[in-house]
């Protein structure tokens, strides 16, 4: 490594948003879509970041530290890509990193509440992995070159090594993309279609009725998306034909809802959306929480065209979508059966990664 500068001064930041369902969450863990003939996800990022900073080590020691979960791990190279106490941190940096490179200082921060079913975990890796990478090639004095894919592969095995389970990919695209997405899942590979409020085409109608309704709202209480995801990906391959018809019935829907969006249809979006939230809920018995059915309900009768769950539910963030002359009342609704109005809306970016000076 003799072209690396050992430059005390370098300040890396990233920042890469969460994300919101709108339907074909779950069908987008391997191989789950490929048993199925329509299936798409689609999602909007939203501006509840995951931030990295990375600068030089003052000591000579690698040090991790999330503020958010108010840990700190400092070692060796060794001993923090071994350490359970922040295992995410530690793994993306034995992934992308090496021991003969400087040592680093990691601080991560997460806006999204603790269990917000947003993708939080997801979004924070996407952006490790940018800063980790935007890093190296300053020091070597390279250009930065992102491949959305390796990252996206490695985010995903990482992940999985964690929980123990399969992981979906598509809160890694809305960390990476920002906007509104489709995610589609040909044989061989996943597509993936971005829209911004800004953009020339169509889908930039629904991005804008969509930034114009959103309101986020936390239940206050945790989801558990990884233990349904696991139930519902071990049910499928031990032959549930039941399950599996399910799961076919959202893939039709969801693929409706990005049909409606590339046409910039927002109420056929919608409708879609809260099909396939019907259809979920069948799906999953548990999705809702006695918190959020009190704050869905309390939303659809203050004149919400829809509330739906993030994630794979059991508690987190809602979604809920309300003409701006009604946000007040609703969000007063929210609020009253014990919600708490999130101050975010659509991430018009996604992963931006930058020099401070």
């Amino acid at each position: 490594m003799q072209h690396v500068r050992f430059d005390d001064r370098f300040h890396i930041r990233a920042s890469a948003p969460t994300r919101i369902d709108l339907a074909g969450g779950t069908i987008d863990l391997w191989p789950i879509h490929q048993l199925l003939e329509e299936k798409a996800t689609v999602n909007c990022a939203v501006t509840l970041p995951a931030q990295v900073d990375i600068t030089p080590s003052a000591d000579g020691l690698f040090t991790l530290h999330s503020v958010d979960q108010k840990l700190e791990v400092k070692g060796t190279y060794d001993a923090c890509t071994a350490s359970e106490k922040l295992p995410l941190l530690g793994l993306f940096l034995k992934a992308w990193w090496s021991r003969d490179l400087p040592p680093l200082h990691i601080r991560t921060e997460a806006k999204s509440p603790a269990g917000a079913g947003l993708g939080g975990s997801s979004c924070l890796a996407v952006a490790l992995g940018g800063a980790l990478l935007r890093t190296k090639a300053y020091l070597n004095h390279q250009e930065e070159k992102l491949d959305e894919y390796r990252l996206v592969q490695t985010a995903s095995d990482i992940e999985a090594k964690l929980i123990h389970a399969p992981t979906g990919i598509q809160d890694y695209w809305g960390a990476l993309r920002g906007g509104l997405n489709i995610i589609e899942f040909p044989a061989g590979c996943v597509t993936v279609e971005t829209h911004n409020p800004s953009d020339q085409s169509p889908a930039a109608a629904a991005s804008q009725k969509l930034e114009n309704e959103l309101i986020l709202c936390f239940s206050g209480k945790s989801r558990q998306s990884a233990i349904n995801n696991w139930e519902i990906f071990k049910r499928v391959f031990d032959g549930d034909r039941e399950l599996l018809k399910k799961l076919a019935a959202i893939g039709s829907v969801a693929r409706q809802c990005a049909d409606a969006v590339r046409l910039g249809d927002y109420d056929a979006m919608v409708r879609a959306s809260a099909l396939e939230w019907t259809l979920r809920c069948q799906l999953w018995p548990n999705i809702h929480t006695v918190e959020t059915k009190l704050q869905a309900d309390a939303a659809i009768a203050a004149g919400a065209k829809l509330a739906r769950v993030c994630g794979a539910g059991g508690g987190g963030v809602m979604a809920v979508l309300a003409q701006k002359e009604l946000h007040d009342k609703v969000c007063a609704a929210l609020k009253a059966t014990g919600g708490t109005v999130l101050a975010a809306g659509v991430a018009h970016r996604g992963l931006s990664v930058g020099l401070i000076s």
